[in-house]
């Protein structure tokens, strides 16, 4: 075998094994893409357990939504005007903060980072049962609500 045979043996064997390493490279970086969005489900769900027990342990929202249990629910707008001011302050701040949730969790579908089903019936449901009260409570009716939520809200409302 001359020299050229071997630098052409050579070559191609570099080339062979950047083609595996490329292939395996991919093959990492899927793996991590996968460990990435379990990892940013596990996430919300650790937020949303968080929110619940500090809904539980809240002693000032807790007699303010007990108040608005009692007048219908969250599914009558209209029982917020049964609360006190200072009630009613502490619900359209709790409203304001699901919001701006799902508003992320939107954002966050619009990405890609949020399967379909969890879509659907997780976050779908939720604005359609906070809707309602956003717009009672004109929470970012007028302004700082993002356009695509907003046509989001609408679309959901409307499927009802």
């Amino acid at each position: 075998m001359n020299a050229d045979s071997v630098n052409r043996w050579m070559t191609l064997s570099a080339n062979i094994g950047v083609v595996i390493g490329l292939i395996l490279l991919l093959a990492e970086l899927n793996q991590n893409s996968d460990l990435v969005r379990a990892q940013i489900h596990q996430a919300r769900s650790d937020e949303h357990v968080a929110y619940r027990i500090g809904l539980a342990d809240s002693e000032f929202l807790l007699p303010a939504r007990l108040k608005v249990e009692a007048a219908g629910g969250f599914g009558n707008p209209n029982a917020m005007d049964d609360l006190a001011p200072e009630e009613a302050l502490r619900i359209k701040e709790f409203l304001t903060a699901r919001h701006q949730d799902y508003d992320n969790l939107y954002y966050q579908y619009q990405q890609g980072y949020l399967d379909e089903e969890f879509y659907t019936f997780r976050v779908a449901g939720s604005i359609r049962f906070f809707a309602p009260w956003w717009k009672k409570l004109n929470i970012f009716e007028t302004s700082g609500r993002r356009p695509s939520f907003d046509a989001e809200i609408n679309r959901i409302l409307s499927e009802q």
